[in-house]
């Protein structure tokens, strides 16, 4: 009894690990998209596009790892891709929400640039109070 829980236990997190190595990939690179994003000032509505491109690899890779962790634990092919589409769309829903968080609070933070004075020019006309007025009597 033991030796069969024993063997379980064992199964179970060599299964689990399957997944772990695609989804920690999936996790960092959406990190990357993110920082070069707020260099490159995306707005936060592009960033979705912007992650799923970038990360597009590591993406499909989860996908079909947990897919696969599905189908071993009895799902069908159908509801293993519907939840696997689901669990990316979690981790690009969340990364998006952080992104656009980051970016409306660096907005905020952001000081207006300062307004150009208009360069003078060597033709300028004075003003008419600059202008020497004869005394009245």
């Amino acid at each position: 009894m033991i030796a069969l829980l024993g063997a379980s236990a064992i199964t179970l997190t060599a299964l689990q690990a399957t997944i772990n190595a695609p989804t920690e990939a999936f996790r960092n690179c959406l990190h990357e998209p993110s920082d070069k994003a707020t260099k490159e000032k995306v707005a936060g509505d592009a960033f979705e596009a912007y992650a799923r491109t970038a990360c597009g690899v590591q993406m499909g890779a989860l996908k079909s790892a947990v897919v696969a962790f599905r189908m071993k634990n009895g799902m069908s092919r159908k509801a293993a891709g519907d939840d696997a589409e689901m669990t990316v769309d979690d981790y690009v829903g969340t990364s998006v929400d952080k992104y656009q968080f980051f970016a409306s609070e660096n907005a905020k933070n952001t000081p207006p640039p300062p307004a150009v004075a208009p360069a003078a020019t060597a033709n300028a006309k004075a003003t008419p109070a600059a202008v020497t007025q004869p005394r009245k009597p």
